[in-house]
């Protein structure tokens, strides 16, 4: 019954992707003749071509607003049109795995690969997010003194922005052309807080919110902001150097299950095939998996410290 859902499925996603293949292969045959027909009708000299747009819809306005943020946060963009394509060969890797394995290792497989895009994600993401808050000290304390000589807070996010490392630049630039354009200059951070969560971006939109409400100096208020950046800061690193030992036991007690299933596969190749040929065995090992990731959730639950 399972491998018959399996297959099932597996045909469905296989058909979405063929159909999704059909849908941009139409789209772009219809673009390429109003590309003939502009370049047919006018009369001055030779245009741009018109530019390609994607029927299918932007994936990541469906995806949960968690993973939306860590692709962003990651600097990471699905197109539409290449995951399709992802999709219709996953889908016949998948019925193959299941063909010729079984269903349990095709979702093994699949588990494996959607946990270690994940992890890849992840990683990215909060190594980025960790280069832009380290950042953002420096960032606005220039702010703060081009304030002092007089300009405005729009232009100095934006002079700011053009002498800031490369990860600042590239997650302020479409705020800073948002503000050039007319935007207001507190709803534009604010919205940039909320779409990448940085801690350090939420002060400074609440500063820049309670400045333009009730008046006074934003250069003193950006002084103790950038105090009490510096202080966090301190206070994360010492809290890492005091949980390095936790979190090197976490390791290793989330590695040591995998690295003794390895080793006996190695030494012990027969007792091994009692877990994927039996019933039994296929119950035992689907348990053993989510014993694994519920206990390496647990613990990075344990050692990740939020303030």
């Amino acid at each position: 019954m399972l491998q018959a859902i399996s297959i099932v499925g597996s045909l469905l996603c296989l058909a979405g992707g063929v159909y999704a293949f059909a849908m941009w292969r139409r789209q772009y045959v219809v673009l390429e003749m109003r590309d003939r027909l502009a370049a047919l009708t006018q009369a001055g000299p030779a245009q741009a071509p018109v530019a390609r747009r994607n029927i299918l819809p932007e994936i990541e306005r469906v995806l949960p607003a968690m993973l939306r943020r860590r692709l962003l946060q990651a600097g990471t963009h699905i197109d539409p049109t290449r995951l399709s394509l992802m999709a219709f060969g996953l889908a016949a890797a998948w019925i193959a795995l299941v063909l010729v394995s079984g269903v349990l290792v095709a979702i093994v497989v699949c588990a494996v690969v959607l946990l270690a895009a994940f992890a890849i994600v992840d990683h990215l993401a909060s190594r980025r997010m960790n280069a832009l808050s380290a950042c953002m000290s420096g960032f606005l304390d220039r702010v703060r003194q081009l304030l002092i000589v007089g300009n405005s807070l729009s232009v100095a996010l934006a002079r700011a922005t053009q002498g800031s490392p490369p990860i600042l630049v590239e997650f302020f630039s479409p705020t800073i052309r948002r503000i050039a354009n007319g935007a207001g200059v507190a709803e534009r951070v604010n919205q940039l807080a909320d779409e990448i969560d940085l801690h350090e971006l939420r002060l400074l939109g609440a500063a820049i919110e309670t400045n333009l409400r009730f008046g006074g100096s934003l250069a003193a208020v950006l002084s103790n902001l950038i105090e009490n950046i510096r202080r966090r800061s301190a206070v994360d690193r010492e809290v890492r150097s005091n949980t390095s030992q936790i979190r090197a036991s976490a390791w290793i007690l989330a590695l040591l299950p995998l690295v003794a299933c390895a080793a006996v596969m190695v030494k012990n190749p027969d007792y091994v095939r009692y877990f994927i040929d039996t019933t039994t065995g296929n119950k035992l090992l689907i348990y053993a998996a989510c014993s694994e990731l519920v206990g390496a959730f647990l613990m990075r639950s344990i050692v990740r410290v939020n303030y």
